[in-house]
């Protein structure tokens, strides 16, 4: 009888070490899409934003018909979206 108690509870045991390991598994996997999609979302703004702050002083210092701001927004653009297939693929995913 104690012998079949002993496997019941090792039985349980096992099972809640098994759950638990899953959880933690879980939850790393989150994170780490999380801060994958926040390197990505980096990765985009930041060649716009400078594009726009360039170009917004390309646009003070040179008068002329282009706006260097939407210009340099583009670049920032076409940069961003280089940078995130670039991160994407070199990830693998």
């Amino acid at each position: 009888m104690e012998r079949k108690e002993n496997s019941e509870f090792r039985k349980r045991i096992e099972d809640s070490v098994r759950s638990y390991k899953t959880s933690v598994s879980q939850r790393r996997e989150f994170w780490r899409h999380v801060s994958r999609v926040t390197v990505a979302g980096w990765l985009f703004v930041i060649p716009v934003v400078a594009g726009a702050y360039l170009g917004r002083y390309m646009d003070r210092e040179i008068a002329g018909d282009i706006s260097w701001t939407i210009t340099f927004i583009l670049i920032g653009i076409a940069v961003g979206i280089y940078n995130v297939w670039h991160f994407i693929h070199e990830k693998g995913e």
